[in-house]
């Protein structure tokens, strides 16, 4: 029987950095290549003390992919949003019950102000998450899956023993609350951004997605030139991250900071147009979305740095969180999330889950 012949991808080629002069955030990088040699681990876990609570984001670099693979996801990303909306459509994930699993369209009409994305995610490469996939991701299913399981298992578990240092706990403890064949939603999302024209733009304040917080672990963005992405810095303003090549941006989410009390604190960020001379293009997205096992609860490690440091989470919250499961706090961001962006409410439900709150910003 001859070999499958699988359809070359059209290269990717990233789009020129804007030209415009923004007013960029200063981030640090951590070069997680120097944990495996002397002292390393010691000289990061200084780093992370002094910027962890003052630029919000953070750049990854020694992280083992090259552009090369990268480019090849982003190929794969730019084909699958090339496919006929109905061949897409058959893979709709169900965001009502909060599950994240495919593809997720943007909103049209009347809603098209709430959502202009649109998003296919591939979960964990584990039974719990066999499903049908289009012909297209069938054909680079091992590729993905090897692209995958390299930033779960030589960027993200790094990055939690290092993290667990810093809290002076066991350096396992949140690599063992996030071990891939558990179950839990962790995934790899191809992500599309549409131009809309300055009018359209001007009246929603150019807001791309309002400010908010992940409900993961770490968040993973990979290098995407067209500027729109901003955080909120501590002194209550918006600044631009600018990606970097080579280098992986990554921001804390919700989980990361409940379990941390507070000290890891989630990142603020939103996207809003891109400036002139990139703003007609569409922004194409690389992510990856870490997050604890299903049933990990949501109370704070004890940590000895938290004992001198007090847990910066209210009681009253902390309480609630201490019977909330991961996948229970996820699963009602999304189907908040859902029930707005669809139009079943007018506005951002704030209480998303037994007295939890999820803040917005303009």
């Amino acid at each position: 029987m001859p070999a499958k012949v699988v359809p070359d991808l059209e290269p990717y080629v990233p789009p020129p950095q804007t030209k415009e002069n923004l007013d960029w955030a200063e981030l640090e990088a951590l070069d997680i290549s120097r944990l495996d040699q002397p002292g390393g681990k010691e000289a990061l876990a200084e780093q992370v003390l002094r910027f962890i609570n003052k630029n919000g984001f953070f750049y990854v670099t020694g992280h083992g992919l090259t552009d090369e693979q990268i480019n090849r996801q982003y190929a794969i990303g730019k084909a699958f949003f090339r496919l006929p909306l109905e061949e897409k459509m058959k893979y709709l994930c169900n965001t009502a019950v909060g599950d994240f699993r495919g593809y997720k369209p943007r909103s049209t009409g009347e809603l098209s102000s709430r959502d202009n994305d649109e998003r296919y995610n591939i979960p964990k490469f584990t039974p719990e998450h066999e499903r049908p996939h289009p012909q297209l991701i069938l054909d680079h299913y091992e590729e993905i899956k090897e692209f995958s399981l390299h930033i779960h298992n030589k960027i993200l578990l790094p990055l939690l023993r290092l993290f667990a240092y810093v809290l002076e706990i066991d350096e396992d403890y949140l690599v063992n609350l996030h071990r891939y064949e558990e179950k839990g939603l962790e995934y790899l999302r191809y992500m599309q951004y549409y131009p809309r024209t300055a009018e359209e733009d001007r009246k929603l304040g150019n807001i791309w997605a309002q400010g908010h917080t992940d409900y993961n672990t770490l968040t993973f963005l990979f290098y995407q030139p067209v500027a729109g992405l901003q955080v909120l810095t501590t002194d209550g303003t918006w600044k631009y991250v600018k990606s970097e090549p080579g280098s992986i941006i990554v921001n804390i989410a919700d989980a990361l900071e409940f379990l941390s009390g507070g000290f890891l604190k989630s990142t603020v960020h939103r996207v809003v147009r891109p400036p002139s001379d990139q703003a007609d293009k569409p922004r194409l997205g690389l992510i990856y979305f870490a997050r604890p096992e299903a049933a990990v609860r949501m109370k704070p490690v004890k940590s000895p740095l938290l004992e001198r440091l007090g847990i910066q989470i209210p009681e009253s919250e902390r309480k609630a969180l201490e019977g909330i499961t991961a996948e229970e706090w996820a699963r009602a961001r999304i189907a908040k999330d859902h029930r707005f962006r669809t139009g079943v409410v007018n506005h951002r439900e704030t209480e998303i889950i037994a007295g939890v709150y999820q803040k917005y910003y303009d």
